[in-house]
């Protein structure tokens, strides 16, 4: 009853703003905003985001000039990213961004989240890149408010931008194909249709559909050391490492006219994958087994009522299938054999208000805006490993946001309201959870290309399924994890040198995190059985450097050069008499960067990329044992694109880990040395 009404009395106060918005439309219905429709073009400098929030974005064009196969392998250029890469093209990617964990990174897909109540973990390998215009990393308070309150609800947030490709001519057709080492092979195809009214110019219907799928055997070879440097090695191949997906997507976008669209967006995703086992002296058989489904549907719409107020609605269930076997395990039955059934409804209702959004003389924007979100979620999982059948989790999030701007200044503030239920037949006094977590940035214009930019955000992050109910893991009375996170940033936008053929662009943030109840596996009877505690937190502290230099040496010759560094300490701060005390903690390196040199021609467009980190601990303890060394991987790429007159001809090849280096990511999982792909895309337009 509790909840029934706490739900009825949030949607009947955004019911009534939508009320008080149709009223202030009928009243001044000639004041409408304009929606501008969004096309694809060819890429100019790279965009640097002069607000509170540090963003780093990837566009379309980065990433056909990077050797990428997967959404992971572009993340791995941005700064602040440790990507933890299980290896192989079927093996596990997840992220964590700025030593928070990859349960605080939220993956956004045009807009709506991606969840796993499970884990929380997103496992980025899943992703297709081929129908994404950009992506961006978003770290503090981004400032487009008109948004679910969902997306203020994690410490990080990776967009995913697909839906704005929307192509130039009525049909579009897309069809190309990759070939790798290693027996790698994928085949895409994808089909287009604009339909633009006649009567109305600001009304048009556009409908996609995209397919690929992918076959890869990885069994690379790679060198085992059994000890130290003058110890002995031995040469092996990678082993049940081979992958097998195919996903599908369905995209619509009903532009009704220039104040409101709707999308639907429907996704399928069906993977058969061998898990290659970590690289144990003399036994290198693996017989691990891996399946996954997942579908979902999601709808979204909003309407501009006028220039000073407008309402978004999203929609979404999601529907996820895992089954892991593992033939061999060591237990009474002889195998184990896990099978994971989620599913998530999802509704968000968000209205925005724009009291103030004017000009001055000198075209700086003086801007004041609120934006009132509410989102409700119903999560379920049935599981047969599992100490309770059937956990459910119901949340509510609520969120109000503003943003006051002068000339030359700029402040974001947001308070988000989380309410958890947590519901278990089995225990019907499980502790519900209510939180209130505020962030405020700011941004000052120092000259017209420096800005600095600050913000404070506090985030929790509720246990997930795995925490509380694994059976001999699990612990119901876990608390949620709280950060806190600082960060001072400095910004110089864009500078025009050499009468405009030199472009330069950069950003250095220093930034402070600190993670509270953090959640840590502790043994409980012997090695075999764990319990979860709230036990720990940890200090993060860190600097990162981003820049940007286009030199374009004459019209057709243009050389491009994008860098980021990252220094981190992230160490544990539980408990002073511990051996880990001030340790750096597992898989975080004190020291990674990338960088991508690009020279476009008339006839080939040539990229040199690099990316590396330094050494770091697989474990919490920094001792040699437990020491994993750091690594470069050097990467080049050819390309060029042959134009026809209604179609594009797209060729790429990629020289992979050109140094050979015998590297590892996660301890025990050897990564792929030298390597080669092919990939030719053709685009038909008529």
């Amino acid at each position: 009853m509790r909840k029934n009404c706490y739900i009825y009395i949030l949607w009947t106060f955004l019911v009534l703003c939508c009320g008080k918005t149709h009223a202030q439309n009928q009243r001044d219905s000639a004041r409408t905003q304009r929606l501008e429709e969004v096309s694809i073009s060819a890429d100019g400098p790279q965009k640097v985001f002069t607000g509170p929030a540090s963003v780093q974005q990837i566009s379309a064009q980065q990433i056909k000039e990077l050797p990428t196969l997967q959404l992971s392998d572009a993340l791995k250029y941005m700064s602040g990213v440790v990507v933890r890469d299980y290896g192989g093209t079927g093996g596990m990617k997840t992220v964590s961004v700025r030593g928070l964990g990859t349960q605080h990174t939220g993956v956004a897909y045009d807009d709506i989240a991606i969840t796993d109540c499970q884990t929380g973990q997103i496992d980025l390998g899943k992703l297709s890149l081929e129908n994404v215009a950009s992506l961006s990393l978003i770290v503090g308070l981004d400032d487009k408010l008109f948004v679910p309150a969902r997306l203020f609800s994690y410490s990080s947030l990776l967009k995913i931008n697909t839906i704005n490709i929307i192509p130039e001519k009525p049909i579009h057709l897309r069809v190309g194909g990759t070939v790798g080492m290693y027996g790698l092979y994928e085949l895409q195809g994808g089909f287009t249709h604009l339909v633009r009214s006649k009567k109305r110019e600001d009304r048009l219907f556009y409908w996609s559909l995209s397919a690929d799928a992918l076959r890869s055997k990885g069994d690379y070879p790679y060198v085992l050391h059994y000890g130290g440097v003058n110890d002995s090695i031995s040469h092996e191949t990678r082993k049940n490492a081979e992958t097998r997906t195919l996903n599908a997507e369905f995209n619509a976008v009903w532009q009704i006219d220039r104040t409101q669209r709707l999308n639907v967006k429907l996704y399928y995703y069906n993977s058969a994958r061998e898990l290659p086992s970590a690289t144990i002296f003399y036994n290198s058989e693996s017989h691990q087994k891996l399946w996954n489904q997942n579908a979902f549907g999601q709808v979204h719409y909003h309407k501009y009522f006028n220039d000073k107020w407008a309402y978004q609605a999203n929609a979404k269930f999601n529907y996820d299938y895992t089954r892991y076997l593992d033939p061999d395990y060591l237990n009474a039955a002889g195998f184990l054999d896990n099978r994971y059934h989620q599913h998530e409804s999802y509704l968000s209702n968000t209205v925005m208000f724009t009291p103030v959004a004017e000009k001055d003389s000198l075209q700086k924007v003086r801007l004041l805006q609120f934006a009132l979100a509410q989102d409700v979620f119903f999560q379920q999982m049935k599981a047969n490993s599992l100490e309770y059948a059937h956990p459910e989790r119901f949340t509510s999030l609520t969120s109000l946001s503003a943003i006051l701007a002068g000339n030359r200044w700029k402040v974001n503030a947001n308070l988000l309201l989380t309410y958890v239920d947590n519901i278990i037949i089995e225990n019907p006094d499980m502790q519900d959870y209510i939180h209130l977590s505020p962030a405020i940035g700011g941004s000052w214009e120092l000259t017209r290309i420096l800005h600095l930019r600050f913000f404070y955000k506090n985030i929790f992050r509720m246990p997930t399924f795995n925490d509380l109910y694994y059976r001999e893991v699990g612990n119901i009375n876990l608390n949620p994890e709280k950060t806190h996170q600082w960060d001072l940033g400095l910004v110089m936008k864009e500078a025009h040198l050499a009468a405009g053929r030199i472009t330069v662009s950069n950003t250095l943030d220093s930034y402070f995190n600190i993670v509270k109840d953090k959640i840590v596996a502790f043994p409980w009877r012997n090695l075999f059985s764990w319990t979860m505690l709230n036990y720990g937190k940890v200090y993060v502290a860190g600097v990162e450097l981003n820049s940007y230099w286009q030199y374009r040496i004459t019209r057709q010759y243009i050389l491009r050069l994008n860098g980021n560094a990252t220094y981190q300490k992230a160490v544990d701060r539980t408990d002073p008499d511990s051996k880990t005390f001030n340790h750096q903690i597992p898989y975080t390196p004190l020291w990674s960067g990338s960088v991508s040199l690009s020279l476009q021609t008339p006839w080939i467009t040539v990229t040199y990329s690099m990316f590396g980190c330094s050494d770091r601990y697989s474990l919490s303890q920094n001792v040699p044992a437990n020491l994993v060394k750091g690594y470069t991987d050097h990467s080049i790429t050819l390309g060029h694109d042959f134009h026809f007159s209604k179609s594009i001809l797209s060729l790429k090849l990629e020289l992979l880990n050109i140094t050979n280096e015998q590297y590892e990511i996660i301890r025990n999982y050897p990564m792929q040395g030298f390597g080669l792909r092919f990939k030719a895309v053709y685009d038909l337009n008529f």
